[in-house]
Order: C-alpha cells, then structure tokens, then sequence
C-alpha cells in the first residue's frame, strides 16, 4: 500500500511538471493568431477551449513565469495556478504580479479553493477602491438562472453580494433543521423550504437570520476602508458592512487576536463545548481541519482530538471535522493534534504526516 501511495504521488509531480512544460512550448509557438486553431485540432479541443488555452499559457508565462516553475517542481498543480493567478485579471500588473508571489510562497499544501480565496483576498485588501467598484458592478448585474439537469431536473441560481446569499442559505437551514424530515435528507429539507419560501410563503419565513462578520475596528469606525469577512472566508467592503452594522438590532461579538491575526483561547472543562468555545472554534477554523477539506466549519463536528476525559474541551484539542472525515478519523485510527494557534497535525494509518493551519482573521495584503 505505501509503495502505491508513493507512486500516485510521484505521478503527480511528472503531470505537473508536464503540464509545466506544455504551458512553457504553449506560449513559445504562439507567435501568430492562427496557433489557437492549430492547437485545437491536434489536441481535440473546442476552438473556444483553445483560444482559453493559449491565452493562459501566454498570459502566465508572461506575467507570472515563477508559476510555472512552481508547478514544474511539483508544489503546484495547474488547477492552483490557475486558483492564484485566474483572480488577478483586471487588476493592474504590478499588484497582481505582487499578489501572486505572495500567495506562491504559501501554496505547498494547500487546495485551489483556499490559494483562490487567498489570492483574491489580497487583492481585494490591496485595492479596496476598486473592490468595491468591482463588485458594486457585479451586484448590478445579479440574476437568476435556471439550468437543465439530468433526470428531469432542474437548478435555480440567485446571484447576490455575498453578505445576502450567506443570509439567506442561513435562513433556510435555520427553518430546515426545524423541520420533520420524514425520511429525507437534510439537502432535500433545505430544497424543499427554499421551494416553501419562494412559492407558499410560510409563516416560518419572518425569521430573521444571523450572519457573522469579522471586520476591523477602524474600519467600522471609518478610519479606512479594510473590508470585512463573512464566516465562509468572502471578503465584503467596508461601506457594505458599516451598512449592515447600521441595521437595528445587529448583535456584535468582540474577537481578540494576537498579532498574526489568529483568536485567543478559552479553556472550559467540560466535554461538550460551551456556546462560546463552540463559536471560538468555528471562527478560528472556518473550514475542516482535514487537509484538503474546504467543508463550512458552521456545518462540521466539534470533535476532541484526544478523546474525553484525557482530552479536555479547549481550543488546543478542539477542531471542526465534517461527518465524512469525522468517521474517517475514528475508522482508520488516524491521530490528529492541535497546537496552541490551531495548528492541525494528522497522521495516516499508511505513516503519511499532513498539517493544517486556520487562516488568520485578517490575512494582509502582502
């Protein structure tokens, strides 16, 4: 078995390192506008899918030629490149080519979603003007679509400012877990009172819901313009806060970190966590603490990575595990330790050792 693992590593690290290459000859033989459809013949793409192609290899071995040297190494994937590099279009090149070697010197082990979140964080922390003016242009153009799914299905996307869409999947779960499941899944609860809401509106549907928002003193206070961020990791801008801090009955929890950005810790006895541990957990940790693992941490288990009573119920053995890899963990006998700032160590059954650290707060810009 660990002779297969190490295979299924080492492969990876020949595809990226292709892949590498392929982008680098990509770039070298587009010297005309014909390369595109050359390219799609030989290797069966949709002319649209060529075009995307060269364009990217030109793009990034242009701009950002360490990308591909990372990805040439191994440390990257071309799915993360395009995570940290795909984020800074439209942005002036000096301040994209700043973001990306910064979020670059953070990539080993991390997930496309998480360099994705990242690179775009900077950027958006970087430039809160022209944040705000993207996205300001983004909400005029909201909409909702419909697509045809298999099965005689269909899907129905609202598109909304961020701060909005975590307010109303909150609603919806909150009147979902109040209600008789009758044999269904969760999933197919929240479908059905999304449905509800839209079409028979429920008495259920005045319930207001709770969003949380981390955002810096000065800037609710007007001193600058740092955006905030929703629980899930989005960035909002800091006029949209002030606005939704302005709403009558906003409830504000005060957090206190150190000077990286992380939370501090409370230090309960008991074997379920008190509200505020649980609270303290899900913010310091937004996700699952698995590697690779971007499951909403305000959906996951509070697990104890030393089991109770040996374990105790503080931050430094507390860590959010969704049900998959929770049963996971306590199926192969996996071992998983916390250290004081959240850190998470995980070793495998096959000897494999992975650790994970919680985003800051407020991750700078650079």
């Amino acid at each position: 078995m660990d002779r297969k693992v190490a295979r299924i590593i080492e492969i990876e690290h020949q595809k990226r390192a292709l892949a590498a290459e392929q982008l680098r000859l990509t770039a070298e033989i587009a010297t005309d506008e014909y390369v595109a459809t050359d390219l799609a013949m030989a290797l069966q793409l949709s002319p649209s899918n060529a075009e995307d192609y060269v364009d990217w290899a030109t793009r990034v071995e242009t701009y950002f030629p360490d990308v591909i040297d990372a990805m040439a190494a191994g440390i990257i994937s071309e799915r993360s490149a395009h995570a940290i590099v795909d984020p800074t279009r439209f942005y002036p090149e000096e301040l994209a080519q700043r973001v990306v070697s910064a979020t670059l010197a953070t990539a080993a082990g991390r997930t496309p979603q998480q360099l994705r979140r990242s690179s775009l964080g900077r950027l958006q922390r970087a430039d809160p003007a022209l944040h705000f003016l993207k996205r300001e242009e983004a909400r005029r153009n909201r909409k909702v679509v419909i697509y045809d799914e298999e099965d005689s299905m269909a899907t129905l996307a609202c598109q909304q400012p961020a701060e909005i869409t975590q307010a109303m999947y909150t609603k919806i779960d909150r009147i979902a877990q109040q209600e008789t499941k009758n044999g269904r899944t969760i999933d197919e609860v929240r479908a059905d009172v999304m449905a509800g809401l839209i079409l028979e509106d429920p008495k259920t549907a005045g319930l207001k819901p709770l969003i949380q928002v981390t955002v810096p003193i000065t800037a609710l206070l007007g001193v600058d313009e740092r955006p905030g961020q929703l629980d899930a990791g989005q960035l909002i801008p800091a006029p949209v806060v002030r606005e939704l801090m302005s709403h009558p009955g906003t409830v504000f929890h005060r957090l206190l970190t150190d000077e990286a950005g992380q939370l501090l810790e409370y230090s309960p006895e008991i074997y379920r966590p008190k509200a505020d541990v649980d609270r303290f957990i899900r913010t310091r940790h937004r996700t699952c603490v698995m590697p690779c693992c971007s499951h909403p941490s305000r959906s996951c288990d509070i697990d104890h990575a030393v089991a109770w009573p040996e374990g105790k119920s503080t931050g430094t053995n507390l860590g959010p595990l969704d049900r998959k890899h929770h049963r996971y963990k306590h199926a192969t006998k996996a071992k998983v330790t916390i250290a004081d700032d959240g850190t998470t160590t995980l070793e495998t059954r096959w000897g494999l050792t992975y650790t994970t650290k919680p985003e800051p707060v407020e991750e700078p810009p650079f």
